[in-house]
């Protein structure tokens, strides 16, 4: 799949390389050259972005072209580039124009392809500027942005418009995944994009170098076809730090120290770089995108947080920091919780005095902004016996987001004993429903927490009139008890009557306004939910798993509601590169993709980015997902893959422990006992579906009962339009908007309508597409009626299938015994229904009583 794809979006050079998402860049510079109104092209980019690979691309078509190329043994010389046309050595005062001889040697101006042109001696410039000038050749120029002389090359042509101008810029999101599938030949998870991205910046030569080393070092992992990333490998931008240099050595030696202080430091006010000497450096780097001022403190320099800042801070020499950290400490600024994260561990690093309440201060912000390996770097300087039980539950949190669920929830049991109050127990416990139910950490068992609870019980709360008590504390605990000994989901149901209890913070009112959410969305109150997610989201703006998960949920509300751009938005909004933030988020982000790609009909993007991110939830223990990334996987996998794959999705699925706060859990049920029917044909699965339908209606879950029309309309034959506009009345999203524009359409045999659904969905759905084409075609040939109106006799194969139905049979069955295709026998149940006037298979044997009633009388 991914080899078609990559065919697709990729051209190839001369000598086989793919050349990804430059189609329109390549278009141009050939352009340049048949062009009756200019003379070619100027092409800028930086170092490794693919100027010389398009160029080379381009001038495989020309016959008659030259190449040369610009460098620093040459730059000294004059006419030294054009070494290899002609003989420097011979008359120098002919030179010139031997020179013009050759590149004007042709009847029809020649393309003269200009490789480092920044790297030319002024004299072939001069030259090259004159014939391209009066057109006399095409000339096609490659430079680096921000050429070390500061001067662009043919600059003064591309004004007067003899060249054209085309900047090379990193590559499209899309594009750069895609070569990075290509090059390690399997589905990678978003993780392993976001990670190579931060370190090459899109920029496909520093993208290849990087893919290299990380072959060499193994630096990614591969489970069942998918490249995921570890989260643990702190050293894997070694390479990539050369990349850092080449760039940190373009400017000049007031910039350096300029960055070099503020990079440090996290940010400066601009007395303190006054007082450096360094003022004007900073602005320069500034204006060129290095640095950047606070918004809402105009006199604050920050950091732009990139490749290039990491490896300043990797590789600075030590004294210089030490020097630079007491110039800093002593200034007295007011710097901002990041500034002060990066600096107690800069204090560290080159051997300052930190205190261990401001490590300890640093290290919980560093948690709380997603900085998860500098905040394990900052606690590695304390121990555990300092931190107190809150510290302790953070601590937990750090260390289950990061993967490292065993120690986090030692952090956590540890905590839970020595706590010293409810509120931390109910928020330890809330942890360790969502990490440990699947595992049952040794460290850790549901009975510790009553113990802790009856504990504070007797000896009183530490914090009282803060947070929940014991009292509710323990109301909690018991419904939990209940739910793990049936071994039934977590639901809502469970918080019933406790939620108006609380009014406190922390994982526990995150976890019920969850689970608020979710219920909400099964109800079809999609708005309503949103409402509630982003305000959760306001409350918990810090980083951590559970935030994630508010995240997932808020992306696939606005997918609902048809808000596409800002779910994009959502996806692609990195407040941290950490590279075990990255990989914790890549499921939930996986997912959302998927979910963004069905809606936009590319099915092969969807398949991919469902096993992204079922792989990435399993191997980082995000399991409240899991379920949904599963059965989306399965149910897509029954229409388009192999039942074997599908079997396994679903088989993996039943692994899953039962009791666990899974998301959309309902949806997934529903999904998977489609996927089911669809490869089997068995018609238990179809009686489960309505049974759920009976279920869902019964206790108003909108959302469920509008997913099971749907599903029985495309899949189970069943033309039910007053239930469809039934259902699609009772709430808000995509899927009630198409149900109830298919009830209103079949209702009045609207063929225009159908068709418009059909056009409207049909790459993203082309079930519905194709079921709305039919039916429209149906509608137009209309209904074979005897005199009077009334319906006429069946056929006998009509009677024949009637009769095979009664029987319970399913339309492959029938299909298998009379030995016709699948589709025929749909064909034919579709014109019975239409004469008997019904919509269902449990119709039938009424609908024929009552015909056979009327012929015999």
């Amino acid at each position: 799949m991914a080899e078609e794809l990559t065919t697709a979006a990729a051209s190839s050079a001369p000598d086989g390389t793919e050349i990804f998402g430059r189609r329109g860049e390549l278009d141009l510079i050939r352009q340049s050259l048949r062009c009756s109104e200019c003379s070619g092209i100027l092409i800028e980019g930086e170092i490794g972005v693919g100027k010389t690979l398009l160029a080379r691309t381009a001038f495989a078509d020309e016959n008659d072209g030259i190449w040369i190329r610009g460098d620093r043994v040459h730059q000294n010389t004059e006419f030294g580039v054009f070494g290899l046309l002609v003989d420097l050595d011979g008359d120098s005062s002919a030179l010139l124009g031997r020179i013009v001889s050759r590149l004007t040697a042709t009847r029809t101006p020649q393309a003269v392809f200009v490789d480092d042109a920044h790297l030319l001696d002024s004299r072939s410039q001069e030259i090259l500027t004159d014939l391209a000038s009066v057109g006399s050749i095409r000339l096609v120029a490659m430079t680096r942005s921000n050429p070390e002389s500061g001067v662009m090359p043919f600059s003064t042509l591309v004004e007067d418009r003899v060249l054209q101008h085309l900047v090379v810029g990193p590559l499209p999101r899309e594009d750069y995944r895609l070569m990075i599938e290509d090059r390690l030949g399997h589905i990678v998870s978003q993780a392993v994009v976001d990670i190579v991205d931060f370190h090459s910046k899109r920029n496909p030569g520093k993208l290849l170098e990087l893919l290299e080393y990380t072959e060499r070092r193994s630096r990614f992992l591969m489970r069942r076809g998918v490249w995921i990333l570890d989260g643990f490998d702190t050293d894997f931008d070694a390479r990539a730090r050369d990349y850092a240099r080449i760039g940190l050595a373009d400017h000049s030696p007031q910039e350096t120290e300029a960055l070099e202080l503020v990079v440090l430091a996290g940010e400066v006010e601009l007395a303190t770089l006054l007082e450096a000497g360094l003022g004007e450096a900073a602005d320069a780097l500034v204006a060129a995108g290095d640095l950047k001022i606070d918004a809402q403190r105009s006199h604050v320099y920050e950091a732009v947080e990139n490749h290039a800042s990491d490896t300043i801070r990797f590789t600075t020499p030590t004294g210089r920091s030490r020097e630079w950290f007491d110039f800093i400490d002593a200034c007295g600024d007011t710097p901002s919780e990041r500034s002060q994260v990066v600096r107690a561990e800069w204090g560290l690093n080159c051997g300052a005095e930190v205190s261990e309440s401001k490590t300890i201060g640093a290290a919980l912000a560093a948690a709380r902004l997603g900085d998860w390996h500098r905040a394990m770097r900052l606690m590695g300087e304390i121990p555990t016996e300092r931190l107190s039980p809150h510290e302790l539950l953070s601590v937990a949190l750090l260390y289950c987001g990061c993967n490292k669920a065993p120690l986090g929830l030692d952090f956590l049991a540890h905590g839970v004993r020595t706590a010293c109050c409810a509120q931390l127990v109910v928020d330890s416990l809330v942890v360790w429903l969502n990490r440990a139910l699947s595992s049952m950490s040794p460290a850790l068992r549901l009975a510790d927490f009553r113990t802790a609870l009856e504990r504070l019980q007797d000896d009183g709360d530490g914090h009282p009139g803060e947070g929940v008590d014991a009292e509710f504390g323990l109301k909690l605990f018991d419904r939990v008890a209940a739910v793990v000994a049936d071994e039934r989901p977590i639901t809502v149901d469970v918080l019933e009557g406790l939620s108006h209890e609380s009014v406190a913070s922390g994982s526990f009112h995150l976890f019920d306004t969850m689970l608020r959410a979710t219920d909400m969305l099964d109800a079809g109150l999609t708005v309503e939910a949103l409402a509630l997610l982003e305000s959760l989201q306001a409350e918990f703006h810090f980083e951590s798993t559970a935030t994630l998960h508010v995240v997932m949920l808020r992306g696939r509300t606005l997918l609902q509601l048809g808000r596409a751009g800002e779910a994009k938005q959502l996806m692609t909004a990195l407040p941290t590169h950490d590279i075990a933030y990255l990989s914790a988020r890549s499921g939930p982000i996986d997912l959302l993709w998927a979910q963004t790609h069905l809606l936009e009909g590319n099915l092969p993007g969807a398949m991919k980015a469902l096993r992204a991110a079922i792989e990435s939830l399993t191997y980082w223990n995000l399991g409240t997902q899991l379920p949904i990334a599963l059965a989306e996987a399965e149910y897509a996998v029954s229409r388009v893959g192999t039942a074997a794959e599908a079997d396994d999705l679903h088989a993996r699925f039943d692994e899953l422990p039962v009791t666990a706060p899974y998301h959309e859990y309902r949806r997934a049920l529903v999904l998977r006992t489609t996927a089911r029917a669809i490869r089997t044909g068995e018609p238990r699965y179809e009686h489960e579906l309505r049974r759920k339908l009976d279920e869902a209606e019964a206790d108003g879950a909108a959302a469920i009962v509008v997913l099971i029309r749907l599903h029985l309309f495309l899949h189970f034959d069943e033309i039910a339009p007053e239930a469809m506009c039934e259902a699609a009345a009772n709430g808000t999203g995509r899927e009630f908007d198409i149900v109830g524009r298919l009830g209103t359409a079949l209702c009045d045999h609207d063929r225009a309508a159908l068709t418009s659904l059909a056009e409207e969905y049909g790459p993203s759905m082309p079930d519905l597409a194709g079921r709305c084409v039919a039916l429209a075609a149906r509608f137009g040939a209309g209904q074979s009626r005897g005199p009077g109106g009334q319906v006429t006799g069946l056929t006998a194969r009509e009677k024949q299938i009637s009769a095979l139905i009664v029987a319970g049979r399913t339309n492959a069955e029938i299909a298998a015994e009379l030995g016709v295709r699948v589709r025929t026998v749909e064909g034919h149940t579709y014109r019975l229904f239409r004469k008997l006037g019904i919509e269902r298979r449990e119709q039938v044997a009424e609908a024929m009583r009552d015909t056979e009633g009327r012929l015999r009388a």
